[in-house]
């Protein structure tokens, strides 16, 4: 490789380099500590589509972090599912920071089995390189890096561009998972291009004083790191995300106002810093959550991430009747974010408490569809359903479970030549 490499403050950023065509007609190799793929915010695809169309920049329609659900926007959790629509993406290999280990097929399901299909069909296949399922436009693959170069070889015939987000080197406690040689090794056998890489900083996964690891790995690749984020590098007040993605105690206010205002001279948008000082005290305290939520209601931000925080604070003490509300206010907001369908389901347990088995059964129908990898729904929905004398819906329980325990059953050593041949 020689030349650049673009640096974003954040992962939706990448969309301004899309109109440049760069992953049509190739596969997309992302190392991500999280996948960024999900369905898009009610009305996000139309305003993409309509962007695509008139030849407008989609970065335009990057939503302010670290907000969720904000209607026809985008931003870095469904980052690829705006790719699909806008950026010509059709294959992503998912490439995460765990590496293979006893079981792993089972890590591999669960981590895309909140990421609701809408009704398509999902298609999931496994192989004993990788985790195959169509999601949100995308065929995509999850493949642990240590089995990466045997999926290349596999199942990847065509061009090859690289995309990082640099939380894949270390979680937000700092603590390394795998060293820039092991990464520039990993994206020297994908060939291909390197598109950009992702400080993640601004949201809280890696931690600000890591920011120097870009430059490092562009260096190991032969290339210049070349700033090109249009987002401020200034942490948000108070390292607020930082806090709440490490569960630590809430720092002491250093001068941010309600307005969300800091010393740091970073303007937030109105009511989001508030929205996540609520998030920082939910578990412990989800009354103070809640007023933090109602005054960022009242600064024109709904927060659905404090919401569902705060609706499994008080399902956590017992309060099953607030907590379903809770729980509910974040589905109200957006139904389909991942975060949306675990508030659902935790929704159905409450329900299952309060009213009995009938009235969860009801609730959980429709849910079960959407989630057709989620085991854990299915195994709820055939004890209800068996409570319920509904043989049917028991025997469709039966079968969605026996398919995935078919894929993330251990895979015995003949099976995988097989497999290979």
């Amino acid at each position: 490789m020689s030349g650049h490499v673009d640096l974003f403050e954040e992962h939706g950023e990448v969309a301004a380099l899309w109109p440049e065509g760069l992953y049509r007609d190739r596969t997309v190799v992302c190392f991500d500590r999280h996948l960024d793929l999900k369905p898009l915010a009610p009305g996000g695809e139309e305003a993409l589509g309509r962007a695509a169309a008139e030849g407008r920049d989609p970065a335009g329609l990057l939503r302010r972090l670290p907000v969720r659900g904000v209607p026809g926007a985008f931003g870095l959790d469904d980052f690829w599912s705006a790719a699909a629509i806008a950026g010509g993406l059709t294959e992503l290999v998912w490439v995460p920071s765990w590496t293979s280990h006893e079981g792993w097929a089972a890590t591999a399901v669960d981590s895309v089995s909140l990421v609701a299909t809408g009704g398509a069909t999902a298609e999931p296949r496994m192989a004993d390189c990788c985790l195959s399922v169509r999601l949100c436009g995308v065929r995509l693959a999850v493949v642990p890096p240590d089995l990466l170069t045997r999926h290349l070889a596999a199942h990847v015939h065509g061009d090859v561009v690289v995309d990082i987000d640099l939380d894949w080197l270390m979680d937000e406690h700092g603590r390394p998972d795998h060293s820039v040689e092991d990464l520039a090794g990993l994206v020297g056998a994908c060939g291909g291009e390197l598109s950009a890489m992702t400080w993640s900083t601004r949201s809280g996964f890696l931690p600000h004083e890591f920011r120097r690891v870009g430059a490092d790995v562009a260096a190991h690749l032969g290339l210049r790191a070349r700033t090109s984020s249009f987002l401020p590098s200034t942490p948000w007040p108070e390292d607020l995300l930082l806090t709440v993605h490490r569960g630590d105690p809430l720092p002491a206010d250093d001068g941010t106002d309600r307005a969300g205002r800091g010393g740091s001279g970073t303007e937030a948008a109105p009511g989001v810093t508030t929205a996540l000082r609520g998030l920082a005290l939910a578990s412990e305290s989800p009354a103070e959550a809640q007023e933090c939520y109602e005054r960022a209601v009242a600064g024109g931000y709904r927060s659905s991430w404090l919401a569902y925080k705060i609706g499994i604070a008080h399902y956590a003490r017992g309060g099953h009747r607030t907590a379903r509300d809770w729980l509910r206010e974040a589905i109200a907001i957006d139904g389909r974010d991942t975060l949306a369908m675990h508030a659902r389901i935790m929704s159905v347990r409450a329900t299952t408490r309060l009213d009995g088995p009938g009235p969860a059964l009801e609730e959980l129908r429709g849910l079960a569809d959407q989630l057709p990898l989620r085991a854990g729904v299915w195994r709820t929905l055939r004890t209800l359903s068996q409570h319920a004398g509904d043989r049917e819906a028991a025997a469709a329980a039966r079968g969605r479970l026996e398919l995935i325990g078919a894929l993330t059953a251990p895979r015995s050593a003949a099976r995988q030549d097989v497999e290979r041949g």
